[in-house]
């Protein structure tokens, strides 16, 4: 019996071992970010491009597609057909969230084929990826990425967060008129605990810092993300008061949001916002879009040259 119980107590330890060192690997790998971190390499920091001369229009997208291992359902199907409505709309650029699975990303990009969005960056990160895709129109010239500080904790795995290395990514996109830099976000989520608020607010900060030292500031500037708070919010006003934005929709969309970063040098007017809902029927399986509306805002950009006060219009008010 006692040498039993010593097996026992051995395989106990060893087991105890093995998973110690699996976790400490995960940890490890979870640190990772595969994709450049460091702006302050940037061609167009150092040597900052040409503003624009000529009005643009920009037509511009998030998306929060909730393409995620059990709780996305349908999605192979459901990236077949946000592909579809995204080449219908024909966005100019367009972030997404939670777009974590490779296979399911190949089946929207083969869905987009037809459009004009044949221009994507994926920003990997955590254990999981980030979840955060740009897809343009014209080219990506950069891509950077900044992690969070700040995240839940790592034993709630069922929430994720921790493992998806959330964070804010950064692509500089050469349009017809020249340069802009188009910030991409998914911020925590809340899962009913109000200690995440403080995560949150701190992505905020983190969020307003890394968009202040990494817009050229010669471009215009865009946000767009699932920022997981809404317009009053405490974590929400950091980010708008400290980064200086302009929210550029004409109509609620809870906690997805897009924004101009406020510039002496451009006008921001928003011609529309149009909400991204579908419902399709395939066999006998009903299925939205996502669980997330999507939202395109048209935005107008014109560079201003009169006494260098920032300008942001909206065709309508909140």
């Amino acid at each position: 019996m006692k040498r039993l119980a010593k097996i026992a107590l051995l395989m106990a330890v060893l087991i105890s071992l093995v998973f110690a060192v699996l976790v400490l690997a995960l940890l490890a790998y979870n640190t990772r970010v595969g994709v450049a971190t460091d702006f302050s390499d940037s061609e167009y920091l150092a040597t900052p491009p040409a503003p624009f001369e000529a009005p643009l229009t920009l037509k511009l997208v998030t998306f929060n597609i909730q393409d995620l291992w059990v709780v996305g359902k349908d999605r192979p199907a459901r990236m077949r057909h946000i592909g579809r409505v995204l080449t219908d709309l024909d966005p100019d650029i367009v972030g997404f969230q939670e777009s974590f699975i490779t296979r399911d990303r190949q089946i929207l990009f083969d869905a987009l084929a037809d459009s004009r969005l044949q221009h994507h960056v994926y920003f990997p990160s955590g254990l999981v990826g980030s979840g955060l895709l740009m897809s343009s129109a014209w080219p990506i010239r950069e891509a950077y990425f900044m992690r969070y500080p700040e995240s839940g904790p790592p034993h709630r795995v069922w929430e994720g967060d921790f493992w998806a290395g959330k964070g804010v990514s950064l692509v500089r996109i050469e349009t017809p008129e020249g340069m802009v830099d188009v910030y991409n976000t998914h911020a925590q989520a809340g899962y009913g605990r109000p200690d995440y608020r403080a995560v949150r607010y701190s992505q905020m900060e983190a969020l307003a810092a890394f968009i202040n030292a990494s817009r050229t500031g010669t471009a215009p500037a865009f946000l767009v993300g699932d920022m997981n708070c809404r317009i009053g919010d405490k974590d929400y006003e950091t980010a708008v008061r400290d980064a200086n934005l302009k929210r550029t929709m004409t109509i609620e969309s809870g906690i997805d949001h897009i924004f101009a970063v406020r510039d002496a040098g451009y006008r921001f007017e928003t011609l529309d916002t149009e909400r991204i809902w579908e419902t399709i029927t395939e066999g006998d399986r009903t299925f939205d879009l996502s669980d997330h509306a999507g939202f395109m805002s048209t935005i107008r950009i014109t560079p201003d040259d009169d006494d260098g006060s920032p300008h942001v219009t909206e065709a309508a008010s909140m």
